[in-house]
């Protein structure tokens, strides 16, 4: 027993010393040893601990680093929180507000260049990646309207020094970290979203949502023959009753064709007046907030519980070249604008007119007036 005993006091004492030591390093005592430690350091330090160590050992530079400033109000749904470089840069940021003001400014900031934003989230997450980092749009049913009567969303934007355009795994699992933590502590009501695979960004690589996200008229408007031969596939990309919901018409390889994608709430007035004007030429007199058709781009929109609703179709070149053309987008885009509106009990729907337009550029002079 005396020898156990002793056995046990020895191998004790290394441990008692590794503990001593990793406390020392997390009080601020081993500067060059620090980065090792730091994703740990600030899990438990920075946004209000709703963030795991191990996705910001996945983002955080090997380098000496420091806690951003924090603004922390949980119960009414605000945060700003993040990691700072010693020069005041930001390496991660992270940024939730439930404000219909401040989710409407948030929204439409993105939207200042005309840009399609692009979707790489996983089914049952609703949001999009944007050139401002990773959007997460959650209703709240929960919370009461405002005094404007407008709905309450919770918006959680993540941004990273490391890649602020393409976004990582990391990136995404962060946001919806935060964006749980949030819906959970405001009293949101939000589902709870599922947390993505570490290595898992784009869409294509996980399977469709189960139910779809309003595919099914879509996958039944007739095509042409897919230049890879065998029959078109429309797939959902995105949870059905998502605030920002994508399906996509893919060929029996995956290559995709076309982009179709619904966005819900007045927030999204602005940004399509903005992704119109910068991707189409219209002709002078051109009614405000009507739809269009162009070479590889067309909206439709409709109102939604008293909100608006825009549905968009984008179309892409594939691998070998062969890309649909207007007229073959637009059946596509109708068919998913009236099956969209339908599920969600939408009215007042306003679809494209058979004019194609063309693709246009900010700054380029407007077509003569309609005849």
């Amino acid at each position: 027993m005396a020898a156990a005993g002793w056995r046990k006091r020895v191998v004790s004492g290394p441990a008692v010393v590794a503990v001593v030591l990793v406390l020392v390093v997390l009080a601020g005592g081993g500067y060059a040893a620090k980065p090792l430690w730091q994703p740990w350091w600030y899990a438990s330090r920075v946004c209000a601990g709703l963030l795991s160590a191990d996705d910001l050992a996945d983002v955080l530079p090997a380098e000496q680093l420091k806690a951003g400033r924090e603004e922390a109000d949980l119960a009414h749904g605000r945060l700003r929180c993040g990691v700072d470089t010693p020069d005041d840069h930001f390496s991660l940021l992270v940024e939730v507000d439930s404000d219909p003001d401040e989710v409407d400014r948030r929204l439409q900031g993105e939207f200042a260049l005309p840009t399609v934003p692009r979707f790489v989230f996983p089914a049952g997450i609703p949001g999009f990646q944007g050139d401002l980092g990773h959007y997460i749009v959650q209703e709240c049913p929960d919370l009461r309207r405002d005094s404007l009567g407008r709905k309450r969303r919770l918006v959680t934007r993540v941004t990273g020094r490391w890649d602020e355009k393409r976004g990582t795994p990391a990136t995404l699992r962060i946001a919806v970290s935060a964006a749980n933590g949030a819906a959970e502590r405001s009293g949101c009501g939000a589902p709870r979203l599922p947390l993505p695979q570490r290595a898992v960004l784009h869409p294509k690589a996980v399977p469709p949502a189960r139910g779809g996200a309003g595919c099914g008229r879509p996958a039944r408007t007739r095509l042409p023959e897919s230049p890879a031969g065998g029959p078109w596939r429309v797939v959902a990309r995105s949870d059905a009753h998502a605030a920002i919901t994508r399906c996509a018409l893919v060929d029996r390889t995956g290559a995709e064709y076309a982009e179709l994608s619904a966005w819900y709430g007045d927030w999204t007035d602005e940004p399509f007046r903005t992704l119109i004007t910068g991707n189409v030429r219209l002709p002078r007199g051109f009614p405000p907030g009507g739809q269009v058709m162009s070479e590889d781009f067309g909206t439709a929109a409709a109102r939604c519980a008293g909100e608006s609703a825009h549905y968009e179709v984008s179309g892409f070149r594939a691998p070998e070249g062969r890309r649909l053309t207007a007229r073959e987008l637009r059946p596509l885009l109708v068919a998913f604008a009236r099956e969209q509106a339908e599920r969600r009990g939408c009215d007042r729907l306003a679809l494209p007119g058979k004019r194609i337009f063309p693709n246009g550029r900010p700054g380029e002079p407007v077509l003569p007036e309609e005849g």
